[in-house]
């Protein structure tokens, strides 16, 4: 008798002995499920990182699916950021984004995108040919009364003009401001719709190779370490998902490292880095000209995340001074290092070649 009772139970004893085995295996194939992030891009020269951070399984590695949300500017994303919408944003060093903590929107700057250290001034100073050429433009004081181009008010660009303008004794009374996107400041000057411009990659290189226009002087040389574009965090990222936003970082950084070694002194190298870097820009933006690609001045992407604060300061002040922040801010408490300082730790602190 108690032979056949224990035949009936060994039924139940191995279904048992099965969902016991399988429940983990259940429970490991959740945690396997990617943690996907949505991040706002400006599908400019500044977002390659994010792209060779995707292409190079990265994020992958980090158990991140990244969902690229194209938008036309940075001030378009500040409402999804606010409302969690969005988790991250390539955005921009401008007024209004001083603004945000006024108003009390939930985000922070984790780390620098797009600046322009020695050899990475990819924001260029362009003055007409014909100017140059006929003597009406010489130095910099030259400039006064003539017609300048730069990408909108309140932006990172108007900032960097102002140091150039000092250089020659002057301040924004002294020349005529005109507000055009960056492909249309080469346009602009190709034309002779105005007198000079900062213009950023790869514009500026287009510009120069139709010859209607002349280097004055790249970025890094007027305003050198200069932040214009930021990595910046939505406050439920930060706060309910801080282990992905670590991870983010870290896969962002390596791209970071990837793309400043395939550059040495502001030139691209001809090394697998560099292969890599160029297959980014074609495959993700518009940019399918290899050799542009490879004569276009880089911007930089510091490989640790680390911002020129004292920078960021000074463009407050202008900002402030121009009256497009409203309030006092506090810029280092728009900042939060902390993310970016985690990912160094474990990856380790980068071997800066440039």
């Amino acid at each position: 008798m108690q032979g056949w009772n224990f035949s009936l139970r060994v039924p139940g004893l191995a279904i048992a002995l099965s969902l016991l085995t399988f429940l983990p295996a259940l429970s490991g194939a959740r945690a396997q499920q990617p943690s996907i992030v949505k991040v706002g891009v400006l599908g400019s020269t500044g977002d390659v990182a994010l792209h060779l951070a995707k292409s190079e399984g990265y994020f992958k590695a980090e158990g991140i699916e990244v969902d690229f949300v194209p938008f036309k500017s940075g001030a378009q994303m500040v409402a999804p950021l606010g409302t969690g919408q969005l988790d991250v944003a390539a955005g921009v060093v401008a007024a209004g984004l001083n603004n945000l903590s006024v108003r009390g929107v939930d985000l922070k700057i984790v780390s620098d995108r797009a600046s322009m250290p020695p050899g990475h001034g990819y924001m260029q100073f362009l003055v007409r040919k014909d100017l140059v050429e006929s003597g009406k433009y010489k130095t910099y004081a030259d400039l006064k009364g003539m017609n300048i181009g730069t990408q909108s008010k309140g932006g990172a660009a108007e900032s960097t003009l102002n140091e150039l303008l000092k250089l020659g004794g002057l301040s924004f009374d002294d020349v005529n401001i005109a507000y055009l996107g960056h492909s249309e400041l080469a346009v602009a000057l190709g034309n002779k719709a105005i007198d000079a411009a900062f213009v950023t990659e790869p514009h500026a290189t287009v510009a120069l190779n139709q010859g209607s226009a002349v280097r004055i002087a790249t970025g890094d040389q007027i305003y050198p370490n200069d932040v214009l574009g930021v990595m910046i965090y939505s406050g439920a990222l930060m706060k309910n998902r801080a282990a992905t936003a670590v991870g983010f970082m870290k896969a962002f950084l390596r791209a970071c490292r990837l793309f400043d070694s395939a550059y040495k002194d502001g030139k691209m190298l001809t090394n697998e880095a560099a292969d890599k870097v160029v297959a980014a820009y074609k495959g993700y933006t518009q940019l399918k000209d290899e050799a542009l690609i490879r004569a276009m001045v880089p911007h930089g992407c510091d490989p640790d995340g680390k911002l020129n604060v004292d920078g960021m300061k000074k463009d407050y002040a202008f900002f402030k001074a121009r009256g497009l922040i409203q309030g006092n801010v506090d810029i280092e408490q728009l900042i939060d290092m902390s993310f970016a300082e985690r990912a160094v730790k474990e990856l380790g602190n980068s071997a800066k070649t440039n």
